[in-house]
């Protein structure tokens, strides 16, 4: 069997039409399993009406990046997912974030505004605190 054929008998490209985003599966505190993270250490989701948004704290400075506005997404399992834009002093985070097994990974694509540093892909995990 090749390649193709196993990840097209795996692989439904579109969610169910009826899928709905389940938000309390995000709500809530996340810590990072790497406590030595320069990036997110934590992360807290919060809902406001209709409106979802996420305050993230760094590992450096700044320690509180603020609260900002996050798009919801449904992924092609049913997960959630969700992405925020930040701008910080020197660094534009993009997060991309999605559920899988209980956990939150976070893809943040960092861009950093004076050119010192080349722009960075962190990829990081985290859990649910109680």
């Amino acid at each position: 069997m090749k390649s193709n054929q196993i990840y097209a008998e795996t692989h439904n490209s579109q969610p169910d039409g009826n899928a709905q985003i389940d938000l309390n599966a995000i709500l809530g505190t996340w810590i990072n399993s790497n406590q030595q993270t320069e990036w997110i250490k934590k992360f807290t989701i919060t809902q406001q009406g209709d409106r979802v948004f996420i305050n993230a704290y760094g590992g450096n400075s700044p320690e509180d990046w603020g609260k900002v506005e996050i798009t919801t997404y449904v992924d092609n399992h049913g997960q959630t997912g969700f992405s925020a834009h930040y701008n910080l002093d020197g660094v534009e985070p993009l997060l991309a974030a999605n559920l899988n097994k209980g956990l939150c990974i976070i893809a943040a694509f960092l861009k950093f505004k004076n050119g010192d540093r080349p722009n960075f892909l962190s990829r990081e995990f985290y859990y649910k605190s109680e």
